[in-house]
């Protein structure tokens, strides 16, 4: 009896040998290029899950049978005694788990406890953390004789499914164990597997894992130590599965982590197939999604994308093989980072993939792309073309026997002068700054490492970035940032709905302008926003253009005599409004000028014009009236965010003008007589005066420099201090001329009376 329960013994070892599945890595220290595992032994005309079923666990189970009563004689007995219990006959597919029906599996049970389950008259002891009733976790043990049914093990943790499966061995256990899963599963510690363990973990609906709380920023899962090897995939057939790993703790976008989603170790590897996305982790680990020291992965398929990390969202010191359809874009600061003289080697043929990447030490024609031995040169080619380089520092140029690519720096354009490529601008959001002023106004920092003018825009919550790209507007940015460091923004207008903030920045270097999304949707941030002060707005906000204000004073044609200035009125477009409501706009005047672009010096905030030195002939003068837009916030105006400031244009679009009026040397000289208190002859004379017409590049009219001076708070004597706007100097050098010109006349009449 012992003889044939010896040979059922070793029958069965063989059978599980010949249907484990294959190695999801090579073994022999080469990580595999197929990363795969099979399906074999179909089950009533059905394809068994791929997963293992151990030799040395079989015996196991195959000598707990010899342990029972005598009467169980025969090799098919005792290896019926390892079937399941028939609780645990249910399919091993299960329904997609949500949310809202099933809570998520937690990864760390309330205490382990070891349970026992008895199958015809026999007690068999569980291994820690498995359970009896079917749970989102399984392993599949292929049934070892014709007529057995697969027995399927269920585990409460990933954890304790991963400490079940056997260990590596080159004889009889070389193959990954296939760990099934479903629904929703949070992690509250790092799941890891240790040296000697391999296994896939397969999802066989939509699955998705993330971290349970933010309490939990540890890599989600560790591989290291030598034969240690784990795999994420999706189960083949399986309708509507999906594998989505996402490291995100909270919707506030400066809250980080300190861990990967995958850390893999020195000797071992990690891979992932089509269907399996690893996103969201914003991390101060090198790697946010992933990070390799030491090991090895493999991208059979799959994205990664949404990740932030110290490096970007892959790190790797080592090759990293390529296949398949993989995704690694819009991850921060890089997507792939390959640390040292690490390349990219494309392992079997690619379709539809999109990937870039940053070499640590890039050098012109190094090679950062190569192909596994006996590969196509086209389908090489074919890959290259789908991989990038994260700048545009440089590009990709296939080798000579078109097996390998290596770097080429972009030749900097001919001329005469070569100019140097201005350094990309650094524009990032200053952590913990972002809060709310008032029920529509947040306020927060920025920093950039170098001048450059900003502004910025509102979308909608979940706008994708290609559209964000195209809303930018270079000449919208009028926000002037001089140096480099931090600089303060006061966004206005918040929308009702969920919102995201746009900071855009253009560098005064010339280089590609910049765009930071800071997410206003956060729960956490949507809470503390203040309630809507109370309004009794019954009408919409009043706007108004700079062209609506009017100017009185400058109609009809003014005569400049020397010193004499005239007095206008600028009454800003919605200055008259007395009783405004939040929203309302008005026009506020500031200063004016006779140029379009004045100087500080040249802007006059006097509203008075005049000529000192006159001006005779007649013309037409371009006037620049200035003023700047308020917004009233319900309490009080203040100025636009960004300022604002327009002149005046009239119904042309054009600046509006003034007409110097003619004037007689009849009018000139008696206008200096009365001045003076001397008749002046009128000897037909340029008496002064300055032809033309449009700015004033000859007329020189200005506001009265008396007043100016006061304005400004000057103590010089001038014609304010007697309340005479008349200009001393020239008065008293017209004074002087007129006492000359009366001496003349009176010279002259004597000498007609001596003759």
């Amino acid at each position: 009896m012992r003889r044939k329960q010896l040979y059922a013994i070793i029958l069965a070892g063989a059978l599980a040998a010949s249907s484990a599945p294959a190695a999801v890595f090579a073994a022999e220290g080469d990580v595999a290029a197929t990363a795969e595992t099979s399906e074999e032994n179909p089950v009533d005309g059905e394809t068994a899950a791929a997963t293992e079923a151990p030799a040395e666990e079989t015996l196991a189970d195959t000598t707990a049978a010899t342990e029972a009563p005598a009467e169980q004689a025969s090799a098919q007995e005792a290896a019926a005694t390892t079937e399941a219990p028939a609780q645990e006959a249910a399919p091993a597919e299960q329904t997609q788990q949500t949310t809202e029906e099933t809570p998520a599996t937690q990864e760390t049970p309330a205490a382990e406890t070891s349970e026992t389950t008895e199958t015809e008259g026999e007690t068999e002891e569980l291994a820690p953390g498995e359970k009896t009733e079917q749970t989102a976790i399984s392993i599949t043990l292929k049934a070892t004789e014709e007529g057995q049914e697969d027995k399927v093990r269920y585990f409460d943790t990933l954890q304790h499914a991963i400490d079940a499966a056997p260990s590596y061995d080159a004889e009889t256990a070389k193959d990954a164990t296939v760990i099934e899963v479903s629904g929703q599963i949070a992690l509250d510690a790092t799941v890891t597997v240790p040296a000697n363990k391999k296994v896939c973990i397969r999802a066989k609906d939509a699955v998705t894992i993330t971290r349970k709380d933010a309490n939990f920023a540890d890599d989600m899962f560790n591989v290291s130590g030598e034969n240690a090897e784990l795999q994420f995939d999706v189960k083949e057939g399986a309708d509507g599965a999906s594998f989505t790993v996402s490291g995100k703790i909270s919707d506030e976008e400066s809250d980080s982590v300190g861990g990967s989603i995958v850390s893999v170790g020195t000797g071992a590897a990690f891979g992932m197939d089509a269907g399996v996305t690893l996103k969201e982790n914003n991390s101060a680990a090198n790697g946010g999604a992933i990070t390799n020291v030491g090991g090895n992965i493999v991208l059979k398929g799959g994205t990664i994308t949404g990740n932030n990390g110290a490096k970007g969202a892959v790190y790797s010191d080592s090759d990293i093989k390529v296949q398949g359809t993989v995704v690694v874009k819009e991850n921060q600061p890089a997507n792939i980072y390959l640390a040292g003289t690490s390349a990219l080697v494309v392992s079997g043929a690619m379709t539809n993939s999109d990937i870039s990447f940053t070499q640590e030490k890039a050098a012109d024609k190094q090679t950062v792309v190569k192909s596994v031995e006996n590969f196509k040169a086209e389908d090489f080619k074919t890959a290259v073309d789908q991989i990038k380089y994260d700048t545009t520092d440089y590009t990709l140029a296939l080798a000579e026997n078109g097996l390998s690519a290596t770097l080429q720096k972009k030749a900097a354009e001919a001329t005469a002068t070569p100019t140097p490529t201005p350094a990309p601008l650094t524009l990032k959001y200053k952590s913990g700054t972002l809060k709310w002023k008032d029920h529509t106004t947040v306020t927060l920092q920025m920093t950039t490492d170098g001048p450059c003018k900003w502004y910025y825009f509102f979308v909608d919550a979940g706008t994708d970035t290609k559209t964000i790209q195209n809303m930018y507007v270079a000449n919208d940015a009028t926000n002037v940032m001089s140096t480099s460091g931090s600089f303060d923004v006061t966004a206005v207008k918040v929308p009702e709905k969920d919102s995201w903030l746009v900071i855009c920045a253009k560098p005064d270097s010339g280089a590609k302008a910049k765009m930071s999304v800071v997410k206003l949707n956060g729960s956490s941030f949507k809470k503390k926003r203040p309630a809507a002060a109370a309004t009794t707005t019954t009408r919409p906000a009043k706007t108004y253009k700079v062209s609506e204000s009017a100017v009185t004073g400058l109609d009809g044609e003014l005569k400049f005599f020397p010193g004499k200035f005239y007095e206008f009125t600028v009454t800003g477009a919605g200055m008259d409004n007395t009783s405004p409501v939040q929203g309302d706009e008005r026009w506020y005047p500031v200063y004016w000028s006779t140029k379009k672009n004045p100087t500080t010096e040249q802007q006059n905030t006097t509203w008075r014009i005049g000529s000192g030195k006159g001006i005779k002939d007649g013309a037409s003068y371009n006037i620049y009236i200035f003023l700047k837009k308020q917004v009233y916030n319900g309490k009080e105006w203040e100025d636009a965010t960004p300022q604002d400031i327009k002149y005046i244009t009239g119904s042309n679009g054009k600046a509006l003008t003034f007409t110097a009026a003619s004037i007689s040397d009849k009018e000139w000289n008696a206008y200096i007589a009365e001045l003076s208190g001397t008749p002046i002859p009128d000897n037909d004379g340029d008496n002064g005066g300055n032809g033309g017409s449009g700015d004033d590049a000859d007329a020189e009219l200005t506001a009265t420099a008396a007043a100016s001076e006061k304005d400004a708070g000057s103590k010089s004597k001038s014609a304010v201090s007697t309340a005479d706007e008349s200009p001393i100097g020239t008065m008293s050098a017209l004074a002087a001329l007129s006492l000359l010109a009366g001496g003349y006349i009176v010279v002259r009449k004597r000498k007609k009376e001596e003759l």
